[in-house]
């Protein structure tokens, strides 16, 4: 059977970017052509797969339900066809990725320079960032971020052991403040935020449980709330392996969140170059074994 695929390939990129405009600026193909190349598809179809309007495109129940099915077989021949030319192609061209402002500048230096050292013909653009990055919206190949995962649209390999975070005090703020036995005691100690977390005044402990702190400093980098913690300047919950080599003591031990794992993401629809797997691999070296 001779089949033309060019049509669906025209059909779900125009769905992907949302209008003709955009699916002509991704593929190079003048809209003229995907336009004629949609209604190529409609006609050996026999149905309507999507509303025209002059500045967007909407999908018809008959379209959705196209799109459903032939996504599976259309994702599978590109990643066969990826696999193969992949196998023997060293990583080149451009690396676009983003992590957490914190984590970034913990883990990526060093990363970074090793990855060029190993693969020279890869230029790395990083961008650390502390809100929620949309891979495919805003063009990254890679993320690295901290489950749990929510997004179905993105494949997450896990990175490494998890990473587990506790509260921290230094003696002298315990002599002098007293030490907490619930998580409800912390509503009368000072607390020492991070500004980057999601919701940095909530607190979360084993079984779901959870209080809700009053910062008496609030600061984005763990660098520096360690050394307030250090200093005796109030509790602060901190990745353990920030305490490494202090003083510090760790509080509440017995309800402690287990750790949570660090994951790199890439678009589910997007084979992975040789360039953003080589990336995850050496992610995956340098954090097996980090707690």
């Amino acid at each position: 059977m001779d089949l033309d695929v060019r049509p669906t390939l025209a059909f779900l990129a125009v769905v992907e970017h949302g209008s003709f405009r955009g699916a002509s600026r991704a593929l190079g193909v003048p809209r003229s052509t995907l336009s004629q190349r949609v209604a190529v598809l409609e006609e050996r179809l026999g149905v309507q797969l999507l509303d025209r309007t002059t500045r967007s495109v909407r999908l018809t129940d008959a379209g959705a339900l196209y799109r459903a099915e032939v996504t599976p077989a259309v994702d599978a021949l590109s990643d066969a066809e990826a696999r193969v030319s992949d196998r023997t192609r060293e990583p080149s061209g451009q690396l676009r990725m983003t992590a957490p402002y914190e984590l970034g500048q913990d883990l990526l230096g060093p990363v970074i320079a090793e990855y060029t050292a190993r693969h020279p013909e890869v230029r790395v653009v990083a961008d650390l960032l502390d809100r929620q990055v949309s891979l495919i919206e805003e063009g990254y190949d890679l993320a690295v971020r901290v489950g749990p995962l929510a997004d179905s649209q993105l494949v997450a390999k896990r990175l490494g052991e998890p990473q587990r975070v506790g509260l921290f005090a230094s003696e002298s703020y315990l002599e002098r403040e007293g030490r907490p036995t619930t998580p409800n005691d912390l509503a009368r100690h000072r607390c020492l935020v991070m500004t980057g977390a999601l919701d940095p005044s909530r607190w979360s402990f084993r079984e779901g449980r959870t209080t809700t702190v009053k910062p008496t400093i609030a600061v984005n980098s763990y660098v520096v709330l360690t050394h307030l913690a250090e200093a005796g300047a109030g509790i602060a919950r901190l990745p353990v392996r920030y305490t490494a080599g202090t003083s510090l003591e760790e509080l509440l031990t017995e309800l402690a969140e287990p750790g949570r794992a660090l994951f790199a993401l890439y678009p589910k629809r997007r084979h992975p170059s040789a360039a953003v797997r080589a990336m995850i691999e050496l992610l995956g070296e340098t954090l097996t074994g980090r707690a």
